[in-house]
């Protein structure tokens, strides 16, 4: 992933390679401007694609696929779908992303691993969320849909085209406001209390997008639920909805077991995945601290199991799944949690089938070992 900025960079080409990736573009407000991949205008078969920004007068150019940003803040990222991990780090790294004025001698793309680096996927819960929110509107064109949120700003000494310099007084209200926000949206997103959020009735699961592209639905903007989702993920795609029969990802959440309870690290949990999962390329389980939303990182390193890996299978192909503090004995696909740490998970289904959306497989509640 990177972001790029239109207004000062000008326009962006980003080189797709083929093969099995999904990915995309998306503006400040993270609404989609393009699939990319399989769920893309190339459907897997790679392009040239040229984002241009607000106002811009080119509409089409020869060789490339052309879109256009509402946004000069544009965030760009893929996802390599190969099952071989040195597959999928190749193809990975024939993304190529560089200025349409370079594009006659395009520099080399720098690609940085994060595994190592210090990071954090949190929004931060002072000052500094006011302050980042007062930079990232500065250099954006302003839009009616806008105008309501920016004038409920001003009083909060954040306005367009002056810089945030808050009085004592303010700084106070702003810090703490910026916390009791942060534990409003945990509420709003591991609790949803928005309709159809629950995927088969009588278990936790949930869907954890339910964001239309537009974040429009009907007749509102979708706060909630664009408020639970964004708090969690970066990104909004045709892919990331799950509705596209054998393409695109499909995200199922909880954070509770199969009693209500929170799902705590210092407790043992069980899930059994059925058999013929209805996947066209994997299945994946995911955990993520429900605080930081970052992956739960152990001595074991990320805390996730997928089909891609070789875990032990039942006689009828389904798979056991335990996660907690220490390893059973009977837990031969086992993935470890940090006690005193909240999680919740993702189920991701890449490439859903029928049985999927008509709901005849479906997966059990995470239950507590005793």
């Amino acid at each position: 992933m990177t972001f790029w900025n239109l207004a000062e960079q000008g326009p962006v080409v980003v080189e797709v390679p083929a093969g099995a990736t999904a990915g995309g573009f998306l503006d400040i407000w993270q609404r989609p401007i393009s699939d990319t991949g399989q769920t893309g205008p190339d459907r897997g078969g790679g392009g040239n694609y040229l984002v241009v920004p607000p106002g811009s007068d080119i509409q089409q150019m020869r060789g490339y696929i052309v879109t256009r940003s509402p946004s000069n803040q544009v965030w760009i990222a893929a996802r390599a779908l190969a099952p071989d991990p040195q597959a999928a780090e190749d193809i990975a790294r024939q993304h190529k992303v560089y200025g349409f004025n370079q594009r006659d001698n395009p520099p080399p793309t720098k690609f940085i691993p994060v595994n190592g680096k210090e990071w954090t996927s949190a929004h931060p819960t002072d000052l500094n969320y006011w302050k980042y929110l007062s930079e990232v509107i500065q250099p954006e064109p302003i839009e009616p849909r806008d105008k309501v949120v920016l004038g409920m700003l001003v009083p909060l000494g954040i306005e367009k085209g002056k810089p945030f310099d808050p009085t004592e007084r303010q700084k106070k209200i702003l810090t703490e406001a910026a916390q009791l926000g942060d534990l409003m949206a945990r509420a709003n997103a591991y609790d949803k209390r928005f309709a159809d959020a629950t995927a088969w009735l009588g278990k936790h699961w949930e869907y954890a997008n339910m964001v239309e592209l537009d974040q429009d639905n009907n007749f509102y903007t979708q706060i909630d639920e664009r408020g639970s989702w964004f708090y969690e993920v970066i990104g909004n795609t045709v892919g990331m909805q799950g509705r596209t029969l054998t393409f695109g990802q499909v995200y199922l959440e909880t954070s509770k077991d199969k009693d209500g309870n929170w799902l705590e690290g210092g407790k043992t949990y069980h899930v059994r995945v059925p058999a013929n999962p209805p996947v066209v390329q994997f299945w994946s389980f995911t955990l993520y601290d429900n605080v930081t939303r970052g992956p739960v990182i152990t001595d074991q390193g990320a805390a996730d199991m997928s089909s891609h890996q070789n875990l032990a299978a039942n006689a009828d192909g389904s798979v056991d799944l335990y996660f907690g503090p220490t390893k059973l004995a009977q837990a031969q696909n086992w993935v470890k949690t940090i006690p005193g740490r909240g999680w919740f998970t993702y189920f991701r289904l890449y490439g859903p089938k029928e049985a999927y959306f008509n709901k005849s497989w479906q997966l059990n509640d995470i239950e507590l070992v005793n």
